[in-house]
């Protein structure tokens, strides 16, 4: 409907799509369609910088001093080490569409070998659908009540999510689909 505002975006890339969420500065979700022809490729990810995503109206975007001195690292929901494939794909990982705040021992930790094991999965699968993104999950307070709480960080208030969830379809050479799911805290 014209006229109304917008907070919610959807973009295809060739890596992936996503939603993003313009009221927390993160993507909702990102999915991906890996298989092992698509994961080959000499693309290297010292060749980009991370980079604000210019097709979301400014006043709705994270912008790259949001991070700066946050403590957090930018981690990826649609992992460079996906897209060696192309020099476009692998750049379109870097816009801040596709990143959100994550500590930097889980994203270097946990994190990074999901992401690897996810690439491993290719090598017994036909397909491999992957969705990944933020959550923000209530905890209980002292007083027993649940609250929905997170940091913000940079002037943009760029949500720091408590979790993120990796949803992972393997489809074999027969056709036959199997599913596993993550939910893992950023800590």
């Amino acid at each position: 409907v014209r006229g109304l505002p917008i907070s919610s975006f959807h973009i295809n890339r060739p890596g992936y799509s996503i939603a993003y969420d313009a009221q927390h500065r993160n993507p909702s979700w990102v999915y991906e369609h890996l298989t092992s022809e698509s994961l080959k490729g000499d693309v290297e990810r010292s060749n980009f910088s991370f980079k604000e995503d210019e097709t979301i109206p400014e006043h709705l975007r994270a912008v790259l001093v949001d991070y700066r001195g946050s403590g957090y690292d930018r981690g990826h929901m649609a992992p460079a080490g996906d897209n060696h494939c192309s020099l476009e794909a692998m750049g379109d990982t870097f816009f801040l569409t596709n990143i959100c705040p994550q500590s930097p021992a889980f994203n270097r930790g946990y994190w990074n070998k999901l992401e690897k094991y996810v690439r491993d999965l290719t090598k017994e699968s036909q397909n491999v659908y992957v969705i990944t993104g933020p959550l923000y999950l209530p905890t209980v307070e002292e007083n027993g009540k649940r609250y929905v709480k997170y940091e913000v960080i940079g002037e943009n208030d760029v949500a720091v999510p408590t979790h993120f969830f990796k949803v992972i379809t393997c489809e074999d050479w027969q056709g036959c689909k199997s599913t596993k799911a993550y939910i893992l805290p950023n800590e």
